[in-house]
Order: C-alpha cells, then sequence, then structure tokens
C-alpha cells in the first residue's frame, strides 16, 4: 500500500525500523525541521535520517506540513506517530484513507494528552493502543484498529511506552492490511458524550500526593509519573519532594494517621498509607537531585 509516515519521537523511530524489517515500507517520511531539534537530534533526528538514507527512503522536513500536500495527495493513508504539527482538513482529506493516528490510550476515554500517564493513574489493568482517523477535533476521528496491552503490578509509564513502542509497527501494518483488503465499514465512530474533554498536560495539583488516598492509588501516581515525566511529589516543612520510585510492601496499617513516616532507613522510607504501607525508595528534591534520607525524614515525620 503506498502509505507515508509522520514521525516524531522515539517510538516512530522503532515503528520506521519495525515496517522496514517487516517489508511494509513508507513511500516516504515526514519529519518536523527544527521542533525541539537540538534535544532531539542525536536520539531522534540524525537516526531517523540515517535510517531513511540506508533504506533509500525520501525524508522530508518541514516546519510547515502544507508544504507537501503535493506529495501527499498521491498516496493511499498517511500514518502519524508522535507528529507534533496540528493536521488540518486541507490536509488529512487528501489522501484515500485520510491520514491516521497512532493514540496510546484507550478512545475516547483518554484523549489529549499522557494518555499512558493517566491511565496507569487511573489503576487500569490493561491500555488500548488506538489507530484513528484524524479529524479536526482531538483524538476524535473513526477508529480503524484497537490493540490491548496489559498492565503489569511493575509497569510504569516508561515500561508501557516501550510496550506501546515495540507494538507500534504491528498496529500500523495490520491496519494497513485492513485497508488493502478493502472491507467496508472497518471504521468505527466514536460516540462521544458533551462531557467528554480531552485531557491537557498534566498539572502540579495532579502531580501532587493525597496522603489520604489509598497507598494502591498513590502508587500508581508515582509509577506513573516519574522521569522523564516532572513526577509525583508533596512538600515536607515547606520542602519540595519528588517521589520517583515506590511499591507497596504491606497491606495493613500500622496506624489511623495517614502519610506518617513509619520507619527510615539509608535508601528507603516506609509511609503508612489507607490500605498500606509504602516503601519510596528513589526521593529527589526540587532539581531532580537525590537527597539523603536518614539526615532528611525521621520515625513519625508526617506528610500531609
Amino acid at each position: 500500500m503506498n502509505y507515508f509516515l509522520m514521525a516524531f519521537g522515539e517510538m516512530s523511530l522503532r515503528a520506521a525500523s519495525d515496517l522496514i524489517s517487516m517489508n511494509s515500507v513508507p513511500a516516504f517520511v515526514i519529519t518536523h525541521k527544527s521542533y525541539l531539534y537540538e534535544k532531539n537530534k542525536e536520539n531522534f533526528y540524525d537516526k531517523l535520517e540515517e535510517l531513511c538514507t540506508l533504506n533509500g527512503i525520501k525524508l522530508y522536513k518541514t516546519d510547515n506540513i502544507s508544504e507537501l500536500k503535493e506529495k501527499i495527495k498521491d498516496t493511499e493513508v498517511g500514518i502519524c506517530a508522535g507528529f507534533m504539527e496540528i493536521i488540518k482538513r486541507d490536509i488529512f482529506d487528501l489522501p484515500r484513507y485520510g491520514i491516521l493516528n497512532l493514540h496510546c490510550g484507550e478512545l475516547p476515554e483518554y484523549r489529549g494528552r499522557a494518555p499512558i500517564s493517566r491511565t496507569i493513574m487511573d489503576g487500569r489493568d490493561s491500555l488500548f493502543m488506538t489507530l484513528h482517523k484524524i479529524d479536526e477535533g482531538v483524538d476524535s476521528g473513526d477508529i480503524l484498529l484497537v490493540k490491548k496491552l496489559f498492565i503489569e503490578e511493575d509497569d510504569d509509564v516508561n515500561t508501557l511506552y516501550y510496550k506501546c513502542s515495540i507494538n507500534t509497527a504491528v498496529v500500523i501494518n495490520e491496519g494497513l492490511e485492513m485497508l488493502r483488503n478493502n472491507k467496508s465499514d472497518i471504521f468505527k465512530k466514536q460516540n462521544i458524550p458533551d462531557s467528554n474533554k480531552p485531557h491537557k498536560k498534566i498539572t502540579d495539583e495532579e502531580r501532587q500526593i493525597d496522603w489520604q488516598a489509598g497507598v494502591k492509588q498513590i502508587f500508581n501516581k508515582i509509577k506513573a509519573l516519574t522521569i522523564p515525566y516532572p513526577a509525583a511529589y508533596t512538600v515536607f516543612k515547606g520542602v519540595h519532594y519528588n517521589f520517583l520510585k515506590a511499591k507497596p510492601v504491606y497491606s495493613t496499617n500500622v496506624s489511623e494517621k495517614y502519610g506518617v513516616i513509619y520507619e527510615v532507613h539509608d535508601d528507603f522510607i516506609l509511609i503508612n498509607c489507607r490500605n498500606g504501607i509504602l516503601m519510596v525508595y528513589d526521593i529527589r528534591n526540587k532539581d531532580m537531585d537525590k537527597i539523603e534520607i536518614k539526615t532528611t525524614f525521621k520515625e513519625g515525620d508526617i506528610f500531609s
């Protein structure tokens, strides 16, 4: 099938490489010319250019997708994997089947930003990768394909991102095969209630730990927002502390007071939470520098 790939980020780089290995080679690849270029030069832009050069694939770099209208209109479908420019109707209507977006979250529940983190924070046991048409809304277009990934107890935002990365080409290739077979009614319209608004960037308020919440809920927040996200945090004696790694260790409480430090060790603290004890073993200051746990906290201290 004559398709093109719109790429940005490590997931799209992995997808491009895997699609080539599957002999499902895009007619051309589009990426940004300057978007976060210096930050991503070595890990993405240089590697994508090398991959395309080695495989004889034309790579277009642009800060305005409209520059490529003539190229796009000659294709059957486009695939967007992380590309950050907003695609308007005069572009997504050009290919025969439109442009499909790969979204790492169930739709319409997880429309918008940070779907992987939000799925973990909500305590879901699975994440759904969704291939859908781009339209004028936010992740609101007709759905072609959904793939379910199970979330294990030790998964965090990074391991789930990796799971999505190794499945991206599989989802795209399966979607292309569905289009190639040209079956009728393969797209399903989303039923989006008026109350369903696309998520925006995770706020500082969402990041702050509520010590009255259950241990599982706090644990999910920490692993959903660990690096490269800004991290779940708490404020103790007026100082901001980021909690990057944790795990529930006891299923019963030692006190009716929540947020109380139960034990302090060299490398971790135990905190009494609703429905259990939480071990936190990577704590950093606001600048993401590691702290000395034993000199910072003591048994009986209370997070509020």
